[in-house]
């Protein structure tokens, strides 16, 4: 997409970058930059109302921009400096890649035509190669279209990230406007035939219904209720996927991911309806269904771990309603569905736990919190009661690591929600090993004047990794350690913070932060010994 700044022939690289950025609804850059062509695209962007937000990792900073590319369907962006800005923010990018996320990533780029030692250069693009659509070198003459063209492949399904070397020199070189080219070339789904699907659906007495990520665009969930509807059966969703079907729904009978525990619901179906999901939000092992299969998705021939009976590879919100609009033979009744939904609720209840749980904390949490707020859930053992506990009903109103499941997530992601929605308050649940990797952000929340609270459940332990270890009887090497002081740390980046022990009332604190102006956190102790019964209960 272009615009009429393209016909000033005196524009740089750089600037014909941020002019494609400004158009196509980009608000801000995320990263640390380097001395190279971070500057020149800082610049330029600045100039055309782009806000360049400093992090305080790299990592943190494609969190955000992939975070924001979840929320806008836009591509996020980052920058990063060359050598090891480039190499420290591949853990986020390899969290877009794997949850479908689009964004562009800038990395600084030797000048080619120097002379110098390789200090700090290595084979940037062969480094993000297995974990990205593209890698390209920009250069003056042909650069602004090649920009475009990767800009739109970032979001052409399925979304992900694009990576691009641009050095100094080339950045701010003067380049001609984008040429037309062909938008033919971006991936375009095959399409099956939708008639196959119906005499199936309609046998079918006992469907279940699960929904994944691909339907967090309005359309498309908008479309996965109306199946739900017209089906009347059990409808699980994908953690990328709460929300979608709201969990007041009669139907919505709770978490979808592959495991022991959900697995149960679908031991009862006659026929299992995949609806936008994608298989990277399901944990690995062999497929223990006979139940025919029918996948709904905008991708096809994903990986999937059983051969789909009928496989609709098109639009996802074309395809459900159509299906919505066939008859159903479903012979569910309601008290069966809600009989499935206690079950599961109370199963993965943390219920053995002699202190303070993390279904208390979660129950809490979520009680105190305003009413519009989002959650970000970090990766780790407290997971489970939040991801089952916090209620949610709108796609994204919990956001969380799923495909990569990275440590570190909660907060950034909380920021990046903020930032695009400064009217909707942040919350990040996380534990103390999530909160070590993404402590300095907390600096940059103090910095913007979020409206974030952070919640760390402080066990002092890698509490998942921990109970796997005692599960194979190992000793507890490694995994353990002296509590941090969270809230101390936090009021020394700019935060109001308060810490609750074992015995002390939490309802205070969690009033206190929620009331505060900026950012704020809450540092917890919580009693893990429930997590071992809890993720048995789960996943076996």
């Amino acid at each position: 997409m272009t615009n009429d700044a393209n016909a000033n022939p005196s524009l740089t690289l750089a600037e014909r970058i941020a002019d494609t950025l400004a158009v196509n609804g980009v608000r801000r850059i995320f990263g640390v930059p380097g001395g190279g062509s971070s500057l020149d695209l800082i610049d330029a962007a600045a100039d055309r109302g782009i806000e360049f937000v400093l992090c305080r990792t790299e990592t943190a900073a494609a969190i955000m921009a992939a975070v924001t590319g979840e929320l806008t369907s836009i591509p996020g962006v980052v920058l990063t400096g060359i050598g090891p800005g480039a190499a420290s923010v591949v853990n986020g990018i390899a969290y877009a890649s794997l949850e479908r996320a689009p964004v562009v990533v800038f990395t600084d780029a030797h000048d080619q035509t120097a002379t110098a030692p390789p200090h700090q250069i290595f084979d940037q693009p062969s480094l993000f190669g297995p974990i990205s659509k593209a890698q390209e070198r920009l250069s003056p003459p042909d650069g602004a279209t090649s920009f475009e063209r990767l800009f739109e492949l970032a979001a052409a399904e399925p979304p992900g990230p694009v990576h691009i070397d641009l050095s100094a020199r080339d950045a701010g070189a003067n380049s001609p406007a984008p040429s037309p080219w062909d938008r033919a070339s971006l991936p375009v789904p095959e399409t099956a035939p939708l008639e196959n699907s119906s005499e199936l659906l309609a046998s079918a007495r006992r469907p279940v219904l699960i929904v994944g990520l691909q339907c967090r665009h309005d359309e498309r969930a908008d479309a996965a209720n109306t199946l739900a509807d017209s089906l009347g059966c059990p409808v699980m969703t994908t953690y990328k996927a709460k929300g979608i079907v709201p969990e007041s729904s009669p139907l919505n009978v709770g978490l979808y991911t592959g495991a022991k525990l959900d697995n149960s619901v679908l031991a009862e179906a006659d026929l299992i309806l995949f609806c936008g999901v994608d298989p990277v939000e399901m944990i690995p092992g062999k497929w223990p269904h006979s139940a025919p299969v029918i996948v709904l998705s905008e991708t096809p021939r994903l990986a999937w771990p059983f051969e789909p009976d009928i496989e609709i590879a098109a639009p996802v919100a074309v395809s459900a309603n159509y299906l919505a609009g066939r008859s159903s033979a479903s012979t569910w009744t309601g008290e069966e569905i809600g009989s499935q939904k206690t079950r599961l609720r109370d199963i993965v209840a943390n219920s053995a736990a002699a202190g303070r749980s993390p279904d208390e904390i979660i129950d809490a949490a979520a009680a105190a919190v305003p009413t519009n707020a989002r959650l970000a859930v970090d990766a780790g053992a407290h997971m489970f009661s939040a991801m089952s506990r916090w209620p949610a009903s709108a796609p994204h109103d919990v956001l969380k690591s799923n495909g990569l499941s990275t440590m570190g997530y909660a907060v950034p992601a909380a920021l990046a929600s903020w930032l695009e929605q400064t009217d909707r308050p942040a919350v990040a649940i996380t534990g103390d090993g999530g909160m070590m990797m993404s402590l300095a952000e907390l600096s940059t929340a103090a910095r913007l004047g979020a409206n974030l609270t952070v919640i760390v459940l402080n066990d002092g332990a890698l509490s998942l990794i921990d109970i796997k270890q005692q599960r194979q009887q190992r000793p507890p090497l490694g995994v353990r350690y002296s509590k941090s002081d969270f809230a101390t740390a936090a009021r020394g980046m700019g935060c109001d913070a308060w810490t609750v022990g074992g015995q002390d009332p939490l309802e205070f604190a969690l009033a206190e932060a929620f009331e505060a102006n900026g950012p704020t956190l809450i540092d917890v102790s919580v009693d893990p010994s429930g997590y071992r019964d809890q993720l048995t209960a789960l996943r076996g």
